[in-house]
């Protein structure tokens, strides 16, 4: 008895698991890999609002990276509306228009092959 609870026996020795076990585990791994959202200084967000109003004006296409829980991910389009009021933008994607929040951009950049004066 005593060498089932040494080391990793404990486990090894029961096999089987519930279906709730399972479940409490995905959910405490996914708990420990949210990240928590990153603030702007004011200076990285007086460039990301230049260049979302220069990409409405001139029509450029931006690619923004946008804070995801557990992953940014990456959106590219032109913005089609500001809207300060609301703290939201509105781009123009290929597959239609999406409405962002402000706090979900974590940086802007103009897409490739255009460069700002």
């Amino acid at each position: 008895m005593t060498g089932k609870l040494q080391g990793n026996g404990l486990w090894e020795s029961s096999r089987m698991m519930l279906p709730e076990h399972k479940e409490a585990i995905l959910n405490s791994n996914r708990y420990l890999q949210k990240r928590t959202r990153v603030q702007l200084d004011e200076q990285e967000l007086e460039r990301v609002s230049r260049i979302l109003m220069e990409s409405q004006y001139v029509g450029r296409e931006v690619a923004l990276r946008l804070f995801g829980e557990y992953k940014d991910h990456n959106l590219y389009g032109i913005v089609a509306r500001l809207d300060p009021s609301g703290r939201r933008v509105c781009i123009q994607t290929g597959s239609g228009m999406e409405w962002v929040l402000w706090r979900d951009i974590v940086s802007a950049e103009f897409a490739a092959g255009y460069t700002s004066d």
